[in-house]
């Protein structure tokens, strides 16, 4: 057991260190690539940084454990608004516009309807997975297109100041093309070493302690995962471009419902516990309907709403656990 925390924690730490490798040398190869810096912000910067979810979700498909997916895809969205925005809000108030971000909004409310519709039978079935694909792909391909099109000036600025945030490095030869390409490929081959690792210690954790391995996707691997939005969505926020670490955050859970949960399910049909259908995905649409509520009232997410989303994220948790211990003594 000590052995495949250890392994665990290594993984999650790996992941963490190349998925901000990654990351930063993405959006400085999409910079090079004379891409507008809008695109990169509201675009690229939401499907690199769900980089983790996306290799973990592989790993598992393959290995045969595609419910440690989902669940790591649909925790990663519960955890993105509720730990990483309530973090970001605790720490500085959030300011929003809810109309720049009404079709994200809808796209992550259709989706997370979507999902919750598919799995009422306790199965994703493999052309749900891909049709979840298909979608998640028409979608990005779709927001790319607009940004493109409807790019300002002054969106081009605030673009520009998360680039700068979420891309530094400390040697000058990274910054040239072949530095680049190669912190690219070496925080790409981190996250995939470090996604084994998590997925193989995480599998071997559930199965010691009786507990579904869906269940250590909404949690362990859905926190560890999506630390790499959360030091994005407090540098956009320092640098006073929060709606663009919102908009990350929205654009994640989508590429999570739709990318991730459709990779994991297309390679292998998902079954799953009727604890996940009924309390795990209405949890989830229950914090989106948080955050847009939140969000409408005074177009930002203040402190003490910060600290609301905070509680909420523990309380789920807390309760999370006691229906796992319930249903532990009633199996016992």
């Amino acid at each position: 057991m000590m052995t495949g925390i250890l392994l665990l924690v290594a993984g999650l730490a790996l992941i963490i260190k190349g998925g901000d490798l990654f990351v930063s040398a993405a959006v400085r190869l999409a910079e090079m690539l004379r891409m507008p810096r809008v695109v990169i912000g509201g675009t690229l910067v939401s499907l690199a940084t769900t980089s983790p979810e996306m290799v973990v979700s592989i790993m598992a498909g393959l290995k045969g454990e595609s419910g440690l997916a989902v669940g790591n895809a649909v925790g990663s969205c519960i955890c993105n608004i509720a730990l990483i925005l309530g973090v970001t809000a605790a720490l500085k108030q959030v300011d929003v516009h809810p109309r720049a971000l009404r079709t994200p909004l809808i796209g992550m409310f259709f989706f997370g309807i979507v999902l919750l519709l598919m799995t009422f039978d306790l199965v994703l079935q493999r052309w749900q997975g891909a049709l979840l694909l298909t979608g998640g792909a028409a979608y990005f391909s779709w927001d790319f297109w607009k940004h493109w099109r409807d790019k300002k000036p002054e969106h081009v600025t605030e673009a520009k100041a998360i680039v700068h945030e979420v891309a530094p490095t400390r040697w000058t030869w990274f910054q040239t093309k072949p530095g680049t390409a190669l912190q690219f490929l070496f925080g790409a081959a981190i996250v995939i070493f470090g996604s084994k690792l998590l997925v193989d210690s995480a599998v071997g954790i559930a199965h010691q302690l009786g507990v579904p391995s869906i269940i250590v996707g909404l949690t362990v691997l859905a926190v560890g995962t999506s630390l790499p939005k959360l030091v994005t969505a407090i540098s956009s926020s320092r640098k006073n471009v929060s709606d663009l670490s919102v908009g990350n955050v929205i654009g994640a859970n989508i590429a999570n419902l739709t990318l991730i949960v459709g990779t994991a399910s297309a390679i292998r049909e998902v079954t799953m516990d009727r604890l996940t259908q009924r309390f795990n995905f209405p949890a989830m649409l229950v914090t989106m309907v948080l955050m847009l509520w939140m969000m409408k009232t005074d177009k930002r997410l203040s402190q003490r709403e910060g600290a609301i989303l905070l509680v909420f994220y523990s309380v789920y948790l807390i309760t999370l656990a006691g229906i796992m211990m319930w249903q532990r003594r009633q199996g016992g």
